[in-house]
């Protein structure tokens, strides 16, 4: 199998919400610049639909090395010192737990990011969320799936998932196998659409 991918979420909220089309520019040259870098697989990034001035992008690396070294370089910090004059920045270094690719759909895509906090059992959280997501994976409108845990928060994880439309959405969170995650764990939901982003070549993660 191969080894989980080194995720880095970030969550920036604007300091002043009409900065968001200056964010956005100099987030999209950031990206463009983390794309050339080594030991870079993926990110998605989506801008929350009722908190307008939040923002996540998830982030994904081969090794934790390989982002530390990007992290260190003078490009990276001129880029973050940007940032940091129109954003609060909150990082979670993740470890992926699983990756499930669907079918793009014809809806309008949405993003559901999840933040989960596990008190009992986390082996349990991840086989109940793993039977989620493969039920999941069996609905028309399912775009992909991940969910990573946290190396700063003591029984995180967060789970994004991309859907085409929300009735695809609801029916996902109807069925029993969602039930059984939220009987071990409830989470902070935040919808969003996505601003930018692209997939891992597939072999790289977990495939459910």
């Amino acid at each position: 199998m191969p080894a989980p991918l080194f995720t880095v979420i970030n969550t920036f909220t604007l300091k002043d919400p009409a900065g968001a089309a200056e964010f956005e520019r100099r987030f999209l040259d950031h990206v463009q610049w983390m794309r050339q870098q080594e030991g870079f697989r993926a990110h998605q990034a989506v801008r929350a639909t009722e908190r307008p001035e939040v923002y996540v992008n998830l982030g994904w690396w081969a090794r934790p090395e390989d982002f530390k070294q990007v992290l260190a370089s003078d490009t990276f910090q001129a880029h973050a010192k940007e940032f940091h004059q129109v954003v609060d920045v909150e990082a979670d270094p993740s470890l992926g737990v699983l990756r499930i690719d669907g079918a793009p759909g014809d809806g309008e895509p949405a993003v559901l990011v999840e933040q989960f906090t596990v008190t009992g059992d986390a082996g349990a959280f991840e086989a109940a969320y793993r039977a989620y997501a493969q039920a999941a994976a069996r609905i028309d409108g399912f775009g992909h799936i991940d969910l990573a845990k946290s190396l700063k928060r003591p029984g995180g994880y967060t789970a994004a998932t991309r859907w085409s439309g929300e009735s695809a959405q609801k029916t996902a969170r109807d069925t029993p196998e969602y039930a059984a995650v939220l009987a071990i764990a409830e989470p902070r939901t935040l919808t969003t659409a996505p601003v930018a982003g692209n997939r891992a070549p597939a072999g790289v993660a977990d495939r459910g």
